[in-house]
């Protein structure tokens, strides 16, 4: 099963790249339909994430938008790389991998990140071992049990009298009709992890990973192989004791969510995991300013900021959300940064200048920066703002982050160095009064 999977066709695309032209005959039209309308759904995106045209002469052209991830259609693979890496690059799965590492709760076992080499490992294999480590270590004294209401009638009574039933207890007085609480080891948390188990044995494309798989999976036979519904599987909490766990549940929620309609008839050919490549870079942003703030001592927040006294007509105060604004340990705002999952030209969109702008001028800050995904090395670029109105200048940072330092162990400490040194830096350091335009726009 694995080596047949592993041989399936695969069609790289580029996130707001060029588009692909394939075989019509290569491609599950109506999975593809159905693929689009529940990622669209699930991700709360505007419109359908793999674009389909249909070019009329037995071809059809592919391309990809507002997506990052893997995912399958029928019997092929969709590889779509982030925007700013290119999509022949094997090192882009290693970058997501270690973004959503983060994302995703941080639940990778440090032995993974160390002891494989992840540009090797397919996503689900990435996932297989996050499994496989969490339910070692959190099984170990066994699953939670959990309680199960039964219905039933005895010579007996076990639990309580149900009177919804005495119609029946009168027709039948020898038998008690009861309602009992069951302890039971086929728990929401049990089946999930049963049919996760299930699932990977059938994606991953390693052997001894998929065996891995199955065996817990047939450790698990004695509970229901459907899984609980989405919305009952985000409720699952675990206590203390089974901590360990917690990552096993978090793979088998992304499992869930990305399983689409065929799971219920048994089908364990997975959709893919997509994910909306703005969200994950936004709160990846977060949290490498978060480290780099505790290492100074500082604090991040993020939070809407409202400001203006209205002084005639009707309305309320005016308001800008900035990603990150970094505080002292007294509260006082000493940076403010906004991440935007755009390339960056020559300098910034006109509206993103604004809007960063307005967050230092109201929050009395004259450090701003906004955060841009870069796929090779490139020196932050700095402008000198000043103010006609009297007040102080305003030091703007169109900070580029090489996520492709994500390849190398030490990534996450180097991006953590870029920030550091941003907010370290001396401001106004070697410049002169006269401040460089930022009017215009941006590719």
């Amino acid at each position: 099963m694995a080596d047949a999977l592993a041989a399936l066709p695969r069609i790289e695309l580029q996130e707001y790249g060029a588009a692909v032209i394939i075989d019509a005959a290569g491609i599950d039209h109506l999975a593809l339909v159905e693929a689009n309308k529940r990622w669209k759904r699930a991700l709360g995106l505007s419109g359908d994430p793999i674009r389909v045209e249909d070019l009329g002469d037995g071809r059809v052209k592919l391309r990809a938008e507002a997506v990052t991830g893997v995912v399958r259609i029928g019997h092929t693979d969709l590889e779509i790389a982030p925007k700013f890496l290119r999509a022949g690059d094997s090192g882009w799965q290693t970058v997501l991998w270690r973004i959503l590492s983060v994302v995703e709760g941080g639940h990778v076992d440090e032995n993974l990140t160390t002891a494989h080499d992840l540009a090797s490992l397919s996503m689900p294999d990435l996932l297989a071992e996050m499994f496989l480590a969490s339910y070692a270590k959190g099984a170990a004294r066994g699953l939670p049990r959990g309680y199960l209401t039964e219905q039933a009638s005895g010579n007996t009574l076990r639990g309580s009298l149900d009177p919804s039933r005495l119609g029946a207890w009168v027709a039948r007085p020898w038998e008690l009709p009861y309602v009992a609480d069951l302890l039971t080891d086929d728990t929401s948390l049990a089946r999930l992890l049963r049919w996760s188990a299930e699932c990977l044995a059938a994606t991953v494309k390693a052997p001894g990973r998929a065996r891995a798989v199955r065996e817990i999976a047939a450790g698990l036979s004695h509970v229901g192989r459907q899984p609980p519904h989405l919305l009952d599987a985000q409720r699952i909490s675990l206590g203390i004791q089974h901590q360990g766990l917690e990552a096993a549940r978090i793979v088998g929620l992304l499992l869930l969510e990305g399983a689409g309609v065929h799971h219920a008839s048994g089908d364990h050919a997975l959709s893919g995991f997509l994910w909306n490549s703005d969200v994950i870079y936004e709160n990846y942003i977060y949290w490498l300013c978060r480290r780099a703030a505790a290492r100074r001592g500082e604090r991040v927040s993020k939070g809407a900021i409202k400001f203006g006294e209205v002084i005639s007509g009707d309305g309320s105060k005016l308001e800008t959300t900035p990603d990150v604004v970094f505080r002292d340990p007294g509260g006082v705002t000493v940076a403010v940064t906004d991440s935007k999952y755009k390339r960056l030209g020559t300098r910034p969109k006109s509206s993103d200048t604004y809007q960063v702008l307005t967050a230092g001028h109201v929050l009395g800050c004259q450090r701003i920066s906004l955060t841009y995904p870069v796929a090779v090395d490139r020196e932050p670029t700095v402008w000198r703002v000043a103010s006609a109105l009297g007040g102080s200048d305003i030091e703007l940072t169109a900070l580029p982050l090489n996520l492709m330092s994500l390849t190398l162990p030490e990534g996450p400490r180097l991006l953590i160095d870029k920030v550091c040194a941003w907010l370290d830096a001396d401001l106004f350091a070697g410049t002169t009064s006269e401040a460089p335009a930022l009017a215009g726009g941006s590719k």
